[in-house]
């Protein structure tokens, strides 16, 4: 069995909440085993500020030192960013490797990554990470496939790389999701011009969102392809869709984004511009919430994360996943559906919970249509709701439901 890398975890309380420092190293140390490192110590510092040389007090990264001769430790990893120079005198004074939040991160993107896309925006957040550490770095990230963590990542570029060359692959990577941004963009111009509402999932990794997708697409969709699902961080890089139409029902378009998590590195957020996009052209948000690990910390940076996109206009539905595990109803101070993926309780409210967001628009009309526009009833048949049909002398009554969008398109057969 291989031997699993051994890290002391650090984080700094220098906000002045403790228990939320306590919550992320914990969440830091999910990380951490997400790439095979196992922690075997865990160190929070209080203070006021951050220290500029180790970015903790001297005393501590004493005191840290005693505790990897003790424990055998192969690594420290910190829960937020540190700069060049604080990595740099950190591994002078501790003499291993030094990593922090944003890092791992990274590594951990890298490892999920499978498409194309996915794989050019890690890669381009990669360089982004390395360019502002080219200079003065230390071990930890000028390793060429030596060192104990091996994991590919950031990690694989050499020091001593020339910051020219960098930031020509940077160009070269910006310049290739381009080209990608421009393929979405045609395929969102085609959902705007059938006007079929967009329904996001969105929330925090490993919320339960791709379960989410599948089992509605078992129920309603078009395509039964099943998304990946597991239980571990970032299983979804990709952005992945669906068409949901339930019986005599207006379809949607699913989709399900990337999980996020708090302390993002900001250049993941630049790299994966075109995947947040799909969340910007959305009628709805589902905010999808773990019911039975739920915090109102992953829930209100869930929520500064969609003020932060600019889409706090946009409806947004709280569903809380996991109600078949829960004893009690989660104390949640907003209001939610809870429904659970494994059972299907709850399934039918959220879908005309979805239905009542996105065609709240949509009115009821009488139409009369000719008895060789049986296209046209074919189509109202596949986007709508028909509520009647009767056969007349003159063609086909119906009693439809039509977006502002069908109302338009069928306005001349409608019926005074």
């Amino acid at each position: 069995m291989q031997k699993l890398d051994r890290a002391i975890l650090v984080a700094l309380n220098y906000q002045g909440n403790y228990e939320a420092c306590e919550q992320s190293l914990d969440e830091l140390e999910e990380l951490a085993k997400a790439v095979q490192i196992k922690t075997v110590d865990k160190v929070i510092q209080s203070n006021d500020k951050i220290e500029p040389k180790f970015f903790i007090g001297s005393g501590k990264v004493l005191e840290i030192k005693q505790m990897i001769d003790i424990l055998n430790v192969d690594m420290v990893i910190f829960d937020d960013t540190l700069s060049p120079a604080q990595i740099r005198n950190l591994e002078e004074a501790l003499d291993v490797q030094i990593f922090d939040r944003a890092f791992l991160i990274l590594q951990i993107f890298a490892l999920r990554a499978q498409t194309k896309q996915a794989m050019l925006e890690v890669a381009l957040a990669q360089k982004l990470y390395m360019l502002p550490r080219l200079a003065g770095m230390g071990k930890s990230l000028s390793r060429q496939g030596g060192g104990s963590f091996n994991a590919k990542g950031p990690g694989e570029t050499k020091l001593e790389t020339d910051r020219r060359r960098l930031n020509m692959e940077i160009t070269r990577l910006r310049a290739s999701l381009e080209a990608i941004k421009k393929e979405r963009g045609e395929s969102r111009k085609r959902r705007f011009k059938n006007s079929i509402p967009v329904v996001a999932l969105v929330g925090y990794t490993n919320a339960g969102k791709s379960f989410l997708m599948n089992h509605l697409s078992n129920l309603y969709g078009t395509n039964k392809t099943e998304v990946f699902e597991k239980d571990m961080l970032f299983a979804t890089l990709d952005t992945k869709s669906k068409r949901i139409q339930k019986d005599n029902q207006p379809p949607f378009i699913l989709i399900d984004t990337v999980g996020f998590i708090s302390k993002l590195p900001p250049e993941l957020i630049k790299s994966f511009e075109s995947t947040l996009a799909d969340i910007a052209t959305a009628d709805l948000i589902l905010h999808i919430v773990d019911g039975k690990n739920y915090s109102p910390l992953q829930i209100n940076f869930t929520k500064q994360v969609i003020k932060d996109l600019g889409l706090e206009e946009t409806p947004r539905l709280l569903v809380v996943t996991k109600k078949d595990l829960l004893v009690h109803q989660p104390n949640i101070l907003e209001d939610y559906l809870l429904i659970s993926n494994k059972t299907g309780e709850g399934m039918n409210d959220l879908y005309q919970a979805i239905s009542a967001h996105i065609y709240k628009d949509s009115r009821i009309f009488k139409l009369l249509l000719p008895f060789d526009k049986g296209s046209i009833y074919e189509r109202l048949k596949s986007d709508t709701t028909i509520i009647e049909t009767n056969y007349t002398a003159d063609g086909m009554f119906v009693k439809v439901v039509l977006t502002p969008y069908l109302y338009n398109l069928y306005k001349s057969y409608i019926m005074n």
